[in-house]
């Protein structure tokens, strides 16, 4: 289970150009002739921003766009985040890939058919079984005392109906019902492409500690791959 990086599009600045449209106007760089606001409330956390672009030669915004950002994700307004576009490559369980599925706006997934596919699927392994939360409908609450011999039958039964998938498809039958056999703990793929807004509120609300565990994992993959690229909106999005 895993998010890997495709490719991507925008950066903060594409975020600053698609506010400052309104008034015709757009984002600058700073230059030999830039002078940052130091009575900004924003100048010291722009400061931190602004040293470690500079040691890694990248440009910087200025005070003024760093402020901007922050406005903007601080008071709602998340059309300006919907214009950088990320794609990612995604793989885990069935139930995980649901819960990334009931994500939808701002998303769009291709996902792998086993009606065109018929190699072995690759079973999930949970690191541990977990008790049910005892005054909750849904969630858990620690290792189960017998997590370890659950494992070893969720493995078991699981690679027999794996071991049955396989030997259907060998014998011809159809890998669009032969999947039918196929159990919940399997592996999927899907290329995953959304805005900046859109993976933000993913990672905010999947990251959470009421979200299970499997998916607050996946998260953070996604959050480890995007933050890199967009370091102002994404600390104003998600923190």
């Amino acid at each position: 289970m895993h998010a890997q990086y495709k490719d991507h599009m925008g950066d903060d600045l594409r975020v600053v150009d698609a506010a400052r449209v309104s008034f015709a106007n757009e984002s600058w760089y700073i230059n030999e002739e830039y002078v940052p606001d130091k009575n900004s409330k924003h100048f010291e956390a722009w400061l931190r921003y602004a040293l470690v672009n500079v040691r890694h030669d990248r440009p910087t915004l200025s005070v003024g766009d760093f402020g901007l950002i922050q406005f903007l994700a601080e008071h709602g307004h998340w059309t300006p985040f919907a214009h950088p576009q990320i794609s990612l490559r995604m793989k885990a369980p069935v139930p995980i890939r649901t819960q990334c599925f009931k994500h939808k706006q701002g998303f769009v997934e291709n996902e792998e058919s086993r009606r065109y596919i018929s190699s072995r699927p690759e079973l999930f392994m949970p690191e541990e079984f977990r008790s049910k939360a005892a005054n909750a409908k849904q969630g858990s609450s620690g290792t189960h005392s017998r997590s370890t011999p659950w494992k070893a039958f969720y493995k078991d039964i699981c690679e027999e109906a794996i071991d049955g998938y396989v030997a259907m498809v060998e014998d011809g039958i159809a890998p669009e019902q032969a999947r039918f056999i196929l159990p919940q703990g399997v592996q999927v793929q899907w290329i995953w492409t959304g805005s900046l807004a859109a993976f933000a509120r993913f990672v905010r609300q999947r990251t959470d500690s009421h979200a299970q565990g499997e998916i607050q994992e996946l998260a953070s993959d996604v959050n480890d791959i995007l933050q890199p690229f967009y370091p102002i909106s994404w600390e104003a999005l998600t923190r």
